[in-house]
């Protein structure tokens, strides 16, 4: 499925990169191959795309999941920014999960996912995309109506079950709070007949 040319635009930071200090871009290319290193299940690249033909030469160029492709501006300010390293290395690290998620949705449409991964742009967007194939012989949006009720379905279920937890808790805490008006009214009438006042202490 790979698209000719496709790696002009998907090779590592090095090309392209003729602005700014090259202390800068070695930073950036060191953070490149620790990221590698810390996610080896990840594929990372590094990539500016000029317009759609370019972007959708990457899409269809890749096989499988677990792809991100990076903007170098992103890339940069990860390299020199922690914060801007923890929250999208967040992402990043989520890659796998986000990858079986988007392939059991499409199964259940119905499809076939040839290819998946998430992108995030020189703005810092994070966006998610895939590459999938639908037979003809199958009618993905009844299978789509299916999955939507059963998802309906275990959302009301699991919102009953809290609603019932909560209910427990309250006639819990009723319960707790007549035994306490006993003790006290028993005490105070105890107090009473042993000529004592009736101010009585009770911490739960």
């Amino acid at each position: 499925m790979a698209v000719s040319g496709v790696t002009e635009y998907t090779s590592t930071y090095t090309a392209g990169r003729t602005n700014g200090s090259s202390g800068r871009r070695r930073r950036a290319q060191e953070y490149l191959g620790g990221l590698k290193e810390k996610y080896p299940g990840v594929n990372i690249t590094v990539a500016d795309f000029g317009n759609g033909k370019q972007e959708d030469a990457y899409l269809f160029g890749c096989s499988g999941g677990n792809h991100v492709v990076v903007s170098a501006d992103i890339l940069e300010k990860m390299a020199k920014d922690p914060a801007a390293a923890a929250e999208y290395e967040k992402v990043i690290a989520k890659v796998p999960d986000s990858t079986e998620e988007m392939k059991s949705r499409i199964a259940a449409l119905g499809g076939e996912n040839l290819a998946c991964g998430v992108a995030i742009d020189k703005n810092g967007k994070v966006s998610y995309w895939s590459v999938s194939r639908y037979h003809r012989d199958r009618k993905p949006e009844t299978d789509y109506k299916k999955t939507l009720q059963e998802q309906l379905e275990e959302k009301r279920a699991k919102k009953k079950e809290e609603e019932a937890l909560k209910e427990k808790r309250l006639a819990k805490a009723e319960s707790v709070e007549r035994l306490l008006e006993k003790l006290r009214a028993k005490a105070s009438v105890k107090a009473q007949e042993e000529g004592k006042g009736t101010r009585l202490d009770l911490n739960i």
